[in-house]
């Protein structure tokens, strides 16, 4: 009966071990080709004008993900699970969570509701309003940023648009989905709002 108990203990201890434990992902967003080496979690960038973007699975044991470039080599910790940004990019990106209400799209907004659309647009630009709680987000290059607890969360590159309809999950909750654009593409935003705003 104690051999049968302690087989039992061994087993479980050893499916324990084996098991993947704590789950990272970190989605690259590059400027220029990348190769990728899964086995030891290295990124090597070849820099350009063509976006490019791959995602890396983290186990517990992996420390963080390390970019060749020809600047040299720059190791990016990913101490905890959750999912990240790593952004290799020539221009800082600028993001947000979407916000799937209930409302639907509004057919028209009214001046102040623009003003205030200008107001806070130009105050991410510049990075003042980014923060976690309101998950707004100022990613300079050569810098990671964990989103999110969520390893199911979706990320949206700067070239790529927000699905026009989604699933909700067994609970009834929409999907957590982050949009990122380039700053340049959010001043250009910014300058079309202006103009809006002046007829």
């Amino acid at each position: 009966m104690k051999c049968a108990f302690f087989c039992t203990m061994a087993a479980m201890l050893c499916f324990a071990a084996c098991s993947p434990g704590v789950e990272k992902k970190v989605k690259v967003m590059a400027s220029g080709k990348i190769q990728v080496d899964e086995a030891t979690k290295t990124i090597t960038l070849e820099p350009g004008t063509q976006h490019n973007e791959t995602e890396l699975t983290l186990s517990e044991k992996d420390k963080g993900v390390t970019v060749k470039s020809p600047d040299g080599d720059q190791a990016y910790e990913v101490p905890e699970a959750g999912v990240y940004l790593l952004n290799i990019k020539s221009d800082t990106l600028i993001g947000h969570m979407v916000n799937f209400g209930n409302g639907g799209a509004p057919t028209s907004i009214t001046n102040e509701q623009l003003d205030h659309m200008i107001d806070s647009t130009q105050q991410l630009i510049n990075g003042q309003n980014a923060s976690d709680a309101n998950k707004t987000y100022f990613i300079v290059p050569k810098t990671i940023k964990k989103l999110t607890a969520n390893t199911n969360a979706q990320l949206i590159n700067p070239y790529s648009s927000i699905p026009g309809s989604v699933s909700v999950d067994k609970d009834g909750k929409a999907p957590e989905i982050y949009k990122f654009s380039t700053a340049k593409q959010e001043r250009q935003s910014l300058t079309e709002l202006v103009e809006r705003m002046k007829k």
